[in-house]
């Protein structure tokens, strides 16, 4: 999102009396909160019946018409938003109440903080007792095997969705 589409935006919501859109573009266009800041330029373009980059080339009176067009519907925006946060705040949770044992998810956040503390280990703590002691101990800890669990680790853990569905597709083709 530009910069300058988003002032554009903001100057027209000011000048046609639209307090909702001009106070949700100034707050939550960009960075972590954009998404709420989309919507509402995407439902100004929808109104403009353009695409939301080409907003800066329109005249300022279509552009006008488009934002006080959303006005309306600003608040139909933000519900449809929050309904979708609490959405995937359920779906989060959902995940962390199964009802299966411990363990088949459990594995995961564990071998995170196993890795974490691997590395803590071998990288922070092992070369200050080196530093400390006179000693060799970061020699007999190896790092290629370290990088090995934790790619094996990635792979289980980001990789086997990725696998399933190619599986999937490869077999669909045939």
């Amino acid at each position: 999102m530009s910069t300058v589409l988003a002032s554009i935006l903001i100057e027209a919501a000011t000048r046609v009396g639209a307090p909702i859109v001009k106070q949700l573009l100034e707050q939550h266009v960009g960075g972590t909160a954009g998404e709420i800041g989309g919507m509402i330029i995407d439902a100004i373009a929808g109104k403009a019946g353009v695409a939301p980059d080409d907003l800066p080339s329109m005249p300022a009176k279509d552009l006008e018409a488009a934002v006080a067009a959303v006005e309306a519907e600003t608040p139909e925006l933000v519900a449809a938003w929050v309904v979708q946060q609490r959405e995937a705040n359920r779906l989060m949770l959902a995940e962390l109440d199964k009802s299966e044992s411990w363990w088949t998810w459990a594995w995961r956040p564990a071998w995170m903080w196993f890795l974490g503390f691997l590395f803590l280990f071998r990288l922070v703590l092992v070369p200050i007792a080196d530093a400390i002691l006179g000693s060799e101990i970061a020699a007999a800890v190896d790092l290629p095997t370290m990088m090995t669990l934790t790619a094996w680790f990635m792979g289980l853990y980001m990789g086997g969705h990725t696998l399933k569905d190619l599986a999937v597709k490869w077999t669909a083709r045939s």
